[in-house]
C-alpha cells in the first residue's frame, strides 16, 4: 500500500538532505503552509541524569543517529561511527557529484545545533521541518521518529545538548523545488501530546521499539514490482558501493524461525561480523537484551511470509518480489489457504473504506462468492477469509479485518500492520 512508502528509507537517517551538484546555487525554499508546519513554541526540556542516559541509549542504539551524523569506518565490521567524529555530521556520496549531508548535531554554535531551540529540534526529529522552516527529506526517518513519546523525544534532545562542540563545516542543503513540494505534501504536524507506550508488556514494548527503529521500513519491499508482505524482506538498500537486500524477519522457515537467544546473538555479533553494515547492527548491539527480546517477541506475532533471500548466493529471479536476489529461484507465488464462511456475510463488507490520516481509499466489491479489494487505482486483490471477519489480501502487505459498531453495522476496515491502520467506511 502506497501510504506506507513514506518512512521506508533504508537507514539513511539524515536530519537534512544536502545534494550538492558541482557549484550549483542552492534552490529557494518551498514555503510550507500552516497545515504542513506548525509554529515553533518556546518549550524547553529540563536536563536530568535519567534523560541524558535514556537519550544516549536511544541515539546510540535503535535510532542509530550517529550512523549518518558521523563519519564511519567502512573497513571495520558493521562500519561503526569513528569516535572522533561522533555527532559532527557526515556526507554520503550517492552518485557522481551528488552529496547527501547529515548536519552537525554537536553543541557547536557556528556549525552545530548550539543556537537551535529545543522545539526546533523536536519539530525536525518528529515532524520533518528544519530549524529554518524548510521541509526535510524523508531520509531523516521522521515517519518513524514521529512515534517517539514526548518523554523519549525530550531525552534525545537533552542528550544531544550534552555532546561537546565539534567545529565541522558541511555543504549547504540543496533540494529542487519540485522535490521539496512533493515532500511537503506528506508533512503532518504533531499538535497533541504523544504518550509513552505500555513498556511493561513485552509485545507492546517490542512494537514500540520496532516502530521507532523503523524495522518495517527496511525489511519490507515497498518499491519492488511485487510486495511479498510486511517484514518479508526484499528491499534493496544501497550506500556508496555497498548493496544488499533486506531479509525476511517473519516467523517462517525462510525468515526468522529461531528463538530470542539466537536473535540477540545475531544482532549483537552481526552474525559473527558477516552481516552487512547496511543493517546497522553495530548500533543495535547497544540495545539491551530485554529490549531485543521484546522486539523478537513482537516480530513473532506478525503474519509469516514465505520469501527466501540470501545476499551471498548468486542472484536469481524471484517471482515473489519480481527482483533478482540470492535464493530467488527457491520462491514461488502461492495463494493463501482460506476457510469457508457464510456467503451472506460478504455483502456486509462491500463498500468503500478511507484512511483519513493517509488519504487513500480501498474499495471492496463482491464477485460471486469472492471479495476483492482495490486501493484507489491500484491492482485488484482477492480477499481470502481466515475467519468470518479477518482476511488475507492476496499480494497485500498485511491481513485485514472488518469491524462492526454496536448496532452490528460494518463501519471499519483495519489493516493489521505494526500499528493497526484504521479505514472508516464512507459513502
Amino acid at each position: 500500500m502506497d501510504y506506507m512508502k513514506f518512512p521506508a528509507v533504508a537507514g539513511l537517517a539524515l536530519l537534512l538532505l544536502s545534494g550538492c551538484r558541482g557549484n550549483s546555487e542552492p534552490q529557494p525554499y518551498f514555503e510550507l503552509t500552516a497545515a504542513q508546519a506548525r509554529p515553533l513554541t518556546d518549550r524547553t526540556f529540563e536536563t536530568t541524569h535519567d534523560r541524558v542516559a535514556r537519550g544516549e541509549y536511544l541515539v546510540e542504539g535503535l535510532l542509530r543517529c550517529f550512523f549518518c551524523h558521523s563519519e564511519r569506518d567502512w573497513d571495520a565490521p558493521g562500519a561503526p561511527p569513528i569516535e572522533e567524529t561522533m555527532g559532527a555530521g557526515g556526507r554520503v556520496n550517492v552518485e557522481d557529484n551528488l552529496w547527501l549531508t547529515a548536519p552537525n548535531l554537536t553543541s557547536d554554535e557556528e556549525t552545530g545545533i548550539g543556537t537551535w531551540s529545543d522545539d526546533m529540534l523536536a519539530r525536525a526529529i518528529r515532524e520533518g521541518v528544519g530549524h529554518d522552516g524548510r521541509v526535510l527529506h524523508t531520509s531523516m526517518d521522521y515517519g518513524s521518529f514521529r512515534r517517539l513519546s514526548d518523554e523519549d523525544l525530550a531525552s534525545v534532545i537533552v542528550f544531544l545538548r550534552s555532546l561537546p562542540p565539534i567545529h565541522n563545516i558541511l555543504p549547504q542543503t540543496v533540494l529542487a523545488l519540485d522535490e521539496q513540494e512533493r515532500l511537503a505534501s506528506r508533512l503532518n504536524p504533531i499538535t497533541e501530546p504523544v504518550a509513552q507506550r505500555n513498556l511493561s508488556d513485552s509485545i507492546e514494548r517490542g512494537r514500540y521499539l520496532a516502530m521507532i527503529g523503523n524495522c518495517e521500513g527496511c525489511h519490507t519491499s515497498w518499491y519492488s514490482p511485487r510486495n511479498p508482505g510486511l517484514f518479508g524482506g526484499g528491499n534493496i538498500i544501497e550506500r556508496g558501493n555497498v548493496r544488499a537486500f533486506s531479509t525476511n524477519i517473519t516467523a517462517h522457515e525462510s525468515g526468522m524461525l529461531y528463538d530470542s537467544a539466537a536473535f540477540i546473538n545475531t544482532i549483537q555479533t552481526g552474525k559473527g561480523g558477516t552481516l552487512s553494515p547496511l543493517m546497522p547492527w553495530a548500533a543495535y548491539r547497544n540495545v539491551s537484551d530485554e529490549d531485543l527480546s521484546a522486539i523478537h517477541a513482537f516480530l513473532q506475532t506478525m503474519q509469516p511470509v514465505t520469501h527466501y533471500i540470501n545476499n551471498f548466493a548468486e542472484p536469481t529471479s524471484c517471482p515473489v518480489c519480481e527482483q533478482q536476489h540470492g535464493l530467488g529461484d527457491l520462491n514461488e507465488v502461492t495463494r493463501p489457504e482460506g476457510v469457508s464462511i457464510d456467503p451472506e456475510l460478504l455483502d456486509d463488507y462491500v463498500g468503500a473504506y478511507r484512511s483519513m490520516e493517509y488519504g487513500f481509499t480501498i474499495r471492496v466489491t463482491r464477485e460471486a462468492n469472492q471479495l476483492v479489494a482495490q486501493e484507489d487505482d491500484g491492482p485488484v486483490a482477492d480477499l481470502i477469509p481466515q475467519s468470518d471477519a479477518r482476511f488475507l489480501m492476496d499480494g497485500g502487505i498485511a491481513p485485514v479485518r472488518f469491524e462492526r459498531d454496536a448496532a452490528g453495522m460494518v463501519t471499519r476496515l483495519v489493516s493489521e500492520e505494526v500499528e493497526e491502520l484504521v479505514l472508516d467506511r464512507v459513502e
